[in-house]
This record gives structure tokens, C-alpha cells and sequence, in this order.
């Protein structure tokens, strides 16, 4: 399994990129719910009406603590809590909540260190850093399917 990926130019005429190209991940597809929940119904002794009543609670409790302004986390998934975008004020005492203009959800990864054996200048570890969910992840181009040529119609001969 691997990532897809297209090849992109660049078009904004204020970019340090503009007229280059570069790759851009590409979504094959999108999985429901009603899909996760058969597929892990298939690897465990739980139903798939189990499995997706469990998934939809799990959206339920989530909203209800990220909407008290708590982190969630699902142990080795990430965390999740709410960020915002703002207008800023010149004085604390000004700022107001009518200020706030976008609400957003901010997702962190879990991550793994691997170490390549070698010690820095420092003393420390050197090595890299990898997202759970990403380990093992490799990308090849999107291979686009050719359209067939409309076939001219045979001739049905006439009785």
C-alpha cells in the first residue's frame, strides 16, 4: 500500500515557488464509519452494529470534552483539542470573545523516536522522529486511467 501522489505547478505569481512543480497527495477515496466498522467486525468477535454504536459514542464524548476546553487522547491515534483564530486587540482587557472568528480542531499525531546510534555534539540521541500512524508509508505516482475511445456502433442488419 502506498500513498498517491500527483505532480503540481505552481501558480501564484507571489511565490518563491511559482512555475515549479511539486507533489500533492491524492485521496483514492473515502472510508464511513458503516465500512470501519465491518472491517474491525471481521478481526474481532464484535458486531458491526457494535462497533459503529461504539464509534459514534466515541464522537459523542469527544465533542462533549473538546467543548470543555480538554485534550483527548486516543492512546496511539493522538490527542485532539480546539484551536481558534482571533482578532487580536490592543489591550488584554479589550480582547473579548467576539473577537475569536474561526474555531478549528487541532490534531497531534502520536509519535515514536528511533534512534540511528550515533550521539550528537551534545551527548544526545540523534535519530528521527515517526508518526505512529505513518510508519512504513510509501508514495508512488497516481497512475491515471486512460478513458476507451467510444466504440463507433456496429451496424444491427435489417430483416
Amino acid at each position: 500500500m502506498s500513498i498517491r501522489y500527483k505532480v503540481v505547478q505552481c501558480h501564484l505569481k507571489d511565490s518563491n515557488i511559482n512555475g515549479k512543480w511539486y507533489g500533492k497527495a491524492v485521496s483514492l477515496g473515502t472510508v464511513t464509519t458503516r465500512q470501519l466498522a465491518e472491517e474491525i467486525s471481521h478481526s474481532t468477535t464484535v458486531t458491526r452494529s457494535d462497533v459503529a454504536a461504539v464509534l459514534i459514542e466515541l464522537f459523542n464524548v469527544m465533542k462533549e470534552h473538546l467543548l470543555n476546553s480538554m485534550t483527548v487522547q486516543l492512546d496511539e491515534i493522538g490527542s485532539f483539542r480546539v484551536g481558534f483564530k482571533s482578532e487580536p486587540s490592543d489591550k488584554a482587557e479589550d480582547f473579548k470573545a467576539n473577537n475569536i472568528k474561526r474555531y478549528r480542531i487541532l490534531y497531534r499525531p502520536v509519535t515514536t523516536f528511533t534512534p540511528n546510534g550515533h550521539v550528537g555534539e551534545k551527548g544526545c540521541r540523534l535519530g528521527s522522529y515517526t508518526k505512529t500512524l505513518l510508519e512504513g508509508v510509501t508514495a508512488e505516482p497516481l497512475v491515471k486511467l486512460k478513458k476507451k475511445a467510444a466504440e463507433p456502433a456496429t451496424p444491427t442488419p435489417e430483416p
